[in-house]
This record gives C-alpha cells, structure tokens and sequence, in this order.
C-alpha cells in the first residue's frame, strides 16, 4: 500500500510538472494595445493555472479614451495559443455584455511564438466599453490545464 501511494504521488508529481513545461507557470499578462502603444494593463480578476484557482472581484481599471473605428488588440504573454478567447463588451460595468467579434494572430520572435495577439475593434463614438476577456488553454485530449479572465475600460471619443 505505501508502495501503491509513493508511486501515485510521484505520478502526479510528474504530470503537475510536465503540464508546467507546457504553459507558463502562472497565467498570461494581457495587456490592450492600439499597434505599439501600451494603453492599458488589463486586470486579472479571476483564473485557473495548472493546479491553483482564484477568484477576485470585478474590478475595471479608469478608461482609457480611444477613436473609434480604431483596431485596438489585447497581447496574451503566452507563447500557446488558447483553444477558446472570447471578449465581451458593455456600456456600465454591470450592464447586459455582447460578444466582440476577435481575430487571434501568433506574435513571433527568432522564429519562435511569444505571444498571441487577439484584434478587435470598438465602434461607437463616445461609448464606455467595459470589456471581460476571457482565454482557455487545453492539452492535445481537450483537458484544460489554465484559463483566465481580465477586464479592461475604453471610453471612445464623441
């Protein structure tokens, strides 16, 4: 039996740090961006990574004001793609959410992935978007091994 319990430990030993190698040790930073320009860091409220859960409270940063029409872009800091990233939009931080329509796009460096860019755009004049954005990543057999979820606050100029 204590034979049977140091194997099973060291199993899960083995898997905790193989899923580590494959996905960074602690979720991605996202940070909105209009083509180089840092606007904003977004707010991670709540996530899952590996093996440790977190939940936060809503909590939206102050505007950033934008033009509208403009394609803005969130950058995910993690070098795998996540299998499912959905952003949703609001005019009040606890009003009724629609779906933002994304186009993920890989960031490389030396040939190699360093990130994922997620584009969209806000296009209404002089409107709040309150915007949760929310990413997961699965292993190859369609285990989910982290998600997370930001916010982030654009106002659009008149």
């Amino acid at each position: 039996m204590a034979l049977a319990l140091l194997f099973a430990s060291g199993a899960l030993l083995v898997g905790v740090q193989g899923q580590a190698r494959a996905l960074a040790s602690r979720p991605p930073d996202a940070v909105l961006k209009q083509e180089n320009r840092v606007l904003q860091d977004g707010r991670l409220i709540s996530y899952c990574w590996i093996d440790r859960c977190v939940d936060g409270f809503s909590r939206y940063p102050s505007a950033v004001a934008v033009d509208p029409g403009n394609r803005l872009h969130i950058r995910l800091s993690e070098n795998r793609r996540p299998d499912r990233f959905s952003l949703m939009g609001s005019q009040s931080p606890d009003g009724r959410s629609r779906r933002i329509d994304t186009t993920l796009r890989r960031v490389e460096r030396a040939g190699k992935t360093v990130a994922w860019d997620v584009y969209f755009r806000v296009d209404r004049p002089d409107r709040h978007y309150y915007l949760g954005a929310f990413g997961v990543w699965s292993d190859k057999g369609g285990r989910v091994h982290g998600d997370a979820y930001w916010q982030f606050h654009v106002k659009t100029t008149p």
